[in-house]
């Protein structure tokens, strides 16, 4: 990967500002997110979807992306089945298979689990996508 600065290990996480590609991820967002709606198709799209879903993860517990009917059924909100379906179709069948049992492992509010750790892997690959495309402005890779 050309022109990405790496963050010195320990990685921490995206939510803590220490992601592996902390400055690239904030560019990106700043450039390629808009400050609402849906962004670009492909990376950009795919980094806004990544991050709402862990956005929800961090600040809720999954309160708004799992929905729990009278009947007991707890079933994903319609808003974050569409990312989490467009995410299938955008970062690699092995990431989205650790990613769908992240979020059943998590399902309901307050319940935390231990492979939060594939949303930062996600965005990592995601990030890396967006650099090797020049999605970036050149300055900000350098």
């Amino acid at each position: 990967m050309a022109d990405t600065q790496v963050k010195d290990q320990p990685w921490g996480t995206y939510w803590d500002n220490e992601g592996k590609y902390q400055e690239q991820y904030s560019k990106a967002w700043e450039q390629l997110i808009p400050a609402s709606g849906e962004a670009e198709d492909g990376w950009p799209e795919a980094l806004r979807a990544i991050s709402r879903v862990g956005y929800d993860y961090y600040n809720n517990g999954f309160c708004n992306l799992w929905r729990e009917w009278d009947e007991g059924d707890i079933t994903m909100d319609s808003y974050y089945e569409d990312m989490v379906e467009y995410l299938r179709r955008h970062i690699p069948s092995d990431m989205y298979k650790q990613l769908n049992e992240f979020l059943h492992d998590a399902k309901g509010y307050g319940n935390w689990s231990d492979q939060a750790g594939v949303i930062d892997r996600i965005i990592d690959h995601i990030i890396e996508g967006i650099v090797e495309d020049g999605l970036l402005e050149k300055e900000l890779v350098d």
